[in-house]
């Protein structure tokens, strides 16, 4: 909005604005401009919040990754909390002794556990400040490849300040309140006069399922499946590098035209266009080009419905009854369009220079394998005629003969594979916005760049006023997929957040390893002065710790399972119980657990029992 204009004064100016972009608008547009004034109540880039599904979506998994977090933190928080109420027993029970209160005794312990949150919550402030920062650069990047232009506050207010301390709190009432009332829960004969160490009536069983330990064991299972679903969009992400798209970016160059910025009439729009073709087929180096109205991973996309043309015609009733047909992807091109982006030809022809500059030629198109598979199970599929489900709106014929079938390509990374491809030739289906592929005799990188200011300087030279809007080699253009970025940015997130958890797990199992060990100094002491052996004592720790890390990894694997098939929607080319992850993130989880049960048992070996029991 301009300075001083707000939303009530913003309406009415709204139709005017309308009228005028009508009367402007390219002759091959169809009905009115309707300008509406929408409220931005959540981030979206779409035009109908029937499509914001998958960023819903996407904000829930983001929000339970981090729930889950602050979860596996706040239990550490109650791990060490615990660990220094048991401590401070005695200074407990001296000041109950002394008068104190227990609830005097409780909001002191609250207060630090509070004071320890907050620290937390301020740190993490000051790190979202440097991540906002990234993620900002990382979709201004993105978007600039599709022509948009971003303009988000992501920097924290005050809301975002006070939903902080909110949760500050609640993680401190929730984590912080139990081991409080347990520290000032004491007897003061008891604990005044024992000896430190583990309480003596305490049987395996017990110890074994310690509150310390069992929030330990939830730990491991939340990191675990934190570390599953890193591991998911990380096979994805691999997968989606790594996949043959059918297609071949490397040494093409695209260049993005929109003759609707300069208002040109059809008929000269396609002459100039064709002239773009044999300027650039003329230059040096130039193998074949080929014009197309939709780009794969260009992130827009067209489709058109069709059945075969001996079906009898489609006459819908029932608005809930199927409709028949398939969909495919649709696209106009002229010829050399398949040699330019790298697709198979297998069988018939390619379009010709005539059905793609006359609209009055006779109607063909070329379906690709998958398409042509779905139309004629049974049959062949060249030579047969299909036609639309709907009939187009300019009055046009309906039915195609299939003059040829291409190998079948992706549109996107994450787009589903049986969707299958429709062309026709450029003048059956003109648009206005068309991606001019240039293939090079070159597949470095580096020439295709070098000739960039080649391209450049010729379509200037043919026409000064060219709207051409974009100019780039073409894996430069697959690398800015949306469909790219998001499974990437979700390898990134989950696995940022798994390291996290992995990390918090390893701290807190070897930090009660290590306070058992140290509480249980003069027990090991007099063992080892019975004649324990040091292998003995390193078992007695370590298996413990083995069973508790055995059981938290089989909560986590079913825990993992589940959040596998709430993840299902966003994963690319990879099961929600994928075996690879499932098993790789047990294994690593379990052995880092393992490792920070090592070091204290190999410390408990090392007790001197004199030592020990001098000091005790």
């Amino acid at each position: 909005l301009a300075p001083g204009v707000t939303r009530e004064t913003l309406g009415p100016r709204l139709p005017a604005l309308a009228q005028r972009l009508t009367a402007i608008q390219p002759p091959d547009s169809n009905g009115t401009r309707e300008l509406q004034a929408e409220k931005p109540s959540r981030f979206s880039i779409s035009t109908s919040p029937s499509n914001d599904g998958s960023t819903a979506f996407l904000t829930v998994g983001l929000f339970s990754m981090a729930g889950c977090v602050l979860v596996i933190a706040s239990i550490n928080l109650a791990n060490m909390l615990l660990a220094r109420g048991a401590a401070r027993s005695k200074e407990i029970a001296l000041r109950l002794a002394l008068g104190a209160t227990r609830w005097r005794i409780v909001r002191q312990l609250l207060a630090e556990g509070l004071l320890l949150a907050l620290a937390g919550g301020t740190l993490g402030l000051l790190v979202s400040l440097w991540a906002n920062d990234l993620l900002i650069q990382s979709i201004s990047g993105l978007f600039s490849s599709m022509n948009f232009s971003l303009v988000v506050h992501m920097q924290p207010d005050a809301a975002v300040l006070g939903f902080t301390f909110v949760f500050c709190l609640v993680a401190t009432l929730l984590f912080s309140l139990g081991p409080a009332l347990r520290s000032s829960n004491v007897d003061l004969v008891h604990d005044l006069k024992q000896q430190g160490g583990e309480p003596t009536g305490a049987g395996r069983l017990t110890r074994f399922f310690a509150p310390r330990h069992c929030l330990v064991m939830a730990q491991i299972a939340l990191s675990l499946t934190l570390l599953f679903s890193a591991g998911l969009f990380l096979r994805g992400a691999l997968k989606a590098g790594g996949i043959n798209p059918g297609f071949d970016a490397t040494g093409c160059v695209v260049g993005e035209l929109d003759y609707s910025l300069a208002n040109t009439p059809v008929d000269d729009a396609k002459r100039s266009l064709f002239a773009v073709v044999d300027r650039l087929q003329a230059l040096p180096g130039v193998q074949s080009v080929g014009v197309g109205t939709m780009l794969p991973y260009g992130n827009l996309t067209n489709t058109a419905r069709v059945i075969s043309a001996k079906e009898a015609p489609v006459v819908k009733t029932d608005p809930n009854a199927p409709t028949p047909g398939f969909n495919g992807l649709y696209s106009a091109t002229t010829p050399g369009y398949f040699d330019s982006i790298g697709v198979r030809l297998l069988r018939g022809r390619d379009f010709t220079r005539n059905e793609a500059s006359d609209k009055a030629s006779p109607r063909v198109a070329i379906v690709d394998t998958t398409l042509a598979n779905q139309l004629f199970p049974k049959g062949d599929a060249l030579g047969q005629h299909i036609r639309f489900t709907q009939a187009p709106t300019d009055g046009s014929p309906a039915e195609m003969e299939i003059v040829g079938i291409c190998a079948p390509h992706r549109h996107d990374p994450i787009s589903a594979r049986d969707m299958g491809r429709l062309y026709v030739p450029f003048a059956h289906a003109f648009s206005s916005n068309v991606f001019v592929h240039v293939r090079l005799a070159t597949r470095d990188e580096a020439p295709t760049v070098a000739i960039l200011p080649t391209i450049r300087a010729a379509l200037r030279q043919l026409d000064p006023d060219l709207p051409l809007i974009q100019l780039a080699p073409y894996s430069n253009l697959v690398n800015k997929s949306i469909g790219l970025w998001v499974v990437r940015l979700g390898a990134i997130l989950f696995g940022t957040f798994g390291a996290i958890a992995l990390v918090l797990a390893v701290v807190g199992v070897y930090g009660v390893k290590a306070y058992a060990v140290a509480r249980r100094t003069r027990e090991i002491g007099i063992r080892m002065a019975l004649g324990a052996h040091p292998r003995d004592v390193f078992s007695l720790v370590m298996k413990q710790g083995a069973l508790q890390t055995a059981l938290a990894v089989t909560v986590g694997l079913a825990l993992s399972l589940g959040v596998g098939r709430l993840l299902a929607g966003m994963l690319y080319e990879v099961s929600p119980s994928d075996p690879y992850a499932l098993a790789g993130s047990a294994a690593l989880l379990a052995g880092a657990a393992l490792l920070a049960c090592y070091l204290p048992a190999r410390r408990a070996t090392k007790v001197n029992p004199v030592t020990a029991l001098r000091a005790e």
